[in-house]
């Protein structure tokens, strides 16, 4: 999809992509018609984590869980962000947690082409702050008629302060795989986010030791912010809640250790009537696997969100 600036992202559709008009089966030796392709009656855009895309485990369980078990006649687009799922980037914009027109632009396309169907919409970790951040921007003009959140972040500040800790995990697993992510993803598309006036110091970037140094020299001043603290602070989606006029569920875990509880507006969350949080006790950062054979526990519970309120 060919975004307003010049942007390239890649939709993945499941079980395909439907088509925006009814398509009719001919019969010639009885003269009559059927329906061979209706219009979707409800759509589900799923917006990956930071550094995620559409190949992801959870992503796919979900999509074959809301075809089957969702909305009657219900299908999954998942809005990749800039730079993954084998597209190019055209542009030197990079993924942030405060860009929300990507997912702004899809929804009015989606609703132009597919008039008369519901439209919902599930983010995870950086899509689900995204995705509350839109949905407060939009408040009652919002066009989805249903949104739900995984783990997210509600306040970028305390996340990144939460990942800085000194713990033995943050040390030897966490910073290390999101910062060589980042460099990686920094790495592969390095033409593109020098294509324009503003040059930053890749050299710098490719050389960091954590995460937070990438966004200082690279994901913030592309963001268009002068510091990464500024960066942070606008970024977070914990002031839009209030604003939001949309049927939201919210699924955060009190031991995420990326996510402090008191980064979540419980509060707000409270006296919002459009807005449910459901904190577990367990479930980690994007995890909440149950059972002897492990599977994804909101699954179920997300998919039954999504039949009731498509």
């Amino acid at each position: 999809m060919n975004m307003s600036d010049g942007g390239l992202v890649s939709l993945d559709w499941f079980p395909k992509r439907p088509s925006s008009e009814a398509v009719l089966s001919a019969d010639a030796s009885i003269g009559s018609y059927t329906i061979a392709e209706s219009i979707p009656t409800s759509i589900v855009i799923v917006l990956p984590a930071s550094m995620g895309s559409s190949s992801e485990y959870r992503i796919r369980t979900l999509a074959k869980s809301l075809s089957a078990n969702g909305p009657s006649g219900c299908h999954v687009v998942v809005l990749n962000h800039r730079g993954f799922a084998r597209t190019p980037m055209t542009t030197p914009r990079v993924p942030s947690f405060h860009y929300t027109s990507d997912l702004h632009e899809l929804v009015e396309r989606l609703s132009r082409e597919y008039p008369g169907t519901s439209l919902g919409a599930i983010g995870y970790s950086m899509g689900a702050n995204i995705l509350t951040k839109y949905l407060g921007e939009q408040g009652k003009e919002c066009k989805l008629s249903a949104a739900t959140t995984i783990c997210c972040p509600f306040d970028v500040t305390k996340l990144y302060n939460a990942i800085a800790q000194p713990t033995l995990f943050n040390t030897h697993v966490l910073q290390p795989a999101l910062t060589g992510a980042a460099v990686r993803f920094a790495k592969r598309n390095s033409d593109a986010i020098q294509s324009g006036p503003r040059k930053y110091d890749l050299d710098s970037t490719f050389q960091a030791k954590t995460v937070l140094e990438v966004d200082k020299l690279l994901t913030a001043p592309n963001a268009g912010f002068s510091s990464r603290e500024g960066y942070y602070r606008q970024s977070s989606s914990r002031p839009y809640v209030s604003k939001i006029a949309t049927p939201l569920l919210a699924i955060n875990s009190r031991d995420d250790p990326m996510v402090p509880v008191d980064a979540i507006p419980i509060e707000v969350f409270r006296t919002n009537p459009y807005t449910t949080l459901l904190l577990t006790n367990h479930g980690g950062h994007l995890g909440f696997l149950t059972g002897a054979i492990p599977k994804i526990w909101y699954i179920d519970p997300v998919t039954h969100f999504f039949r009731t309120t498509l």
